[in-house]
């Protein structure tokens, strides 16, 4: 069984700052100090994202549904529990999280502190998430991973840290038409993703403000 450990920075530490040796004493180069806020507060969204994902799927919230089907478009937001489809009439819902990755229904990531001594009990949330990867057999989520990877690939396409051109693969025209299914997305028609628009015709997507 595999398990996937969420790397996070430690919480808990205190920051410390250069010191800028060339001016005054005590004087702290503002760069640094900004710097290092920034990190602690990326570092504490992270987490909360992760908690909040977490107690959606151990409170079995209501997901939001990834497409607006009156407009035929997908809004992708880091840190919203979404439905993207169905395993065997399943519920396969989850949330991409700033950190990366993907917290899943079928298989919950695991939260270790950076600082924990190894043979420490697993935590009550660490044994949930084990019982819920644990009632999902390897198949249901082998294909629940075929639908999460088609779902992150399309984040890195509206966030534009992937090509159209790269999205066509065998395994993206296999599973694209079965995931747009299972959310309500109709590839008959145009749709957009976070505002940037798209066509899927005979196993390809295309960006039509790339053919204008």
């Amino acid at each position: 069984m595999k398990i996937t450990l969420n790397p996070y920075a430690n919480l808990g530490a205190v920051s410390s700052f250069q010191m800028n040796q060339n001016a005054t004493p005590f004087e702290i180069k503002s760069q640094d100090v900004d710097s290092k806020e920034t990190e602690i507060e990326l570092s504490r969204k992270k987490h909360a994202e992760f908690m909040e994902s977490s107690n959606a799927i151990f409170q079995g919230a209501t997901p939001t549904q990834l497409v607006n089907t009156q407009t035929n478009s997908i809004t992708i937001s880091n840190g919203v529990y979404y439905r993207i489809g169905t395993v065997d009439g399943k519920p396969l819902n989850g949330t991409p999280l700033t950190g990366g990755g993907f917290n899943s229904n079928f298989s919950p990531q695991i939260f270790v502190h950076p600082d924990t001594p190894a043979g420490t009990p697993l935590t009550p949330e660490q044994l949930e998430s084990l019982r819920i990867h644990k009632s999902y057999s390897q198949q249901e989520r082998q294909e629940a991973n075929k639908l999460i990877s088609i779902f992150m690939s399309l984040v890195r396409l509206a966030d534009g840290k992937s090509s159209v051109e790269s999205m066509n693969t065998p395994e993206f025209a296999q599973n694209f038409p079965k995931f747009a299914e299972g959310v309500g997305l109709d590839l008959t028609q145009p749709f957009s993703i976070n505002g940037k628009s798209f066509v899927y015709s005979n196993g390809e997507l295309r960006s039509i403000a790339a053919e204008e």
